[in-house]
């Protein structure tokens, strides 16, 4: 069996390598910081879209979310949030249902009443949102008992 030959490392110089890694360096940094001003700008733009819409006249109730795991939003087991026939689920005050939890998104799902049907849609979360721990990409059917996450917050659907 022939010997199998290692690339010969030692002619390559101190000075080449130092440099290669701080190029490698200077990348990884530069990569993580647009990975933060990205998530920043999509939290920004809910936000600022969300206040310049018209005032909804009063909804009725048709169903409930009651928090079985509130994560570090500091809301007990057992919390029930009334749904109306479209609600949206985030961090901000003007969410229907409201979740102050690091990993929720500042308008992260929506939940429709259609026909009978409950319908949960990710509006582009960071954390994403699962039915049943299965992720959501298209708008997913939702029955009373079904498990919503959204982040770290699991909550279950009663009608």
């Amino acid at each position: 069996m022939p010997d199998l030959e290692l690339p010969n490392w030692s002619g390559l110089p101190a000075d080449w390598f130092l440099l290669l890694l701080r190029v490698l360096f200077a990348f990884l940094l530069y990569f993580f910081l647009y990975q933060i001003v990205r998530v920043q700008l999509r939290e920004l733009i809910a936000i600022g879209t969300l206040g310049t819409a018209p005032q909804e006249p009063a909804r009725s109730v048709v169903g409930r979310l009651t928090m079985l795991d509130g994560g570090e939003s500091g809301l007990g087991q057992g919390t029930v949030f009334v749904l109306h026939p479209t609600s949206l689920v985030g961090r901000r005050p003007e969410c229907t249902v409201e979740i102050d939890e690091p990993f929720v998104s500042a308008e992260h799902a929506e939940l429709i009443h259609e026909r009978g049907t409950w319908w949960v849609r990710d509006l582009g979360s960071t954390n994403g949102t699962f039915v049943n721990g299965q992720p959501v990409r298209v708008p997913t059917g939702v029955q009373a008992g079904d498990v919503v996450q959204f982040g770290r917050v699991k909550l279950q659907l009663s009608t």
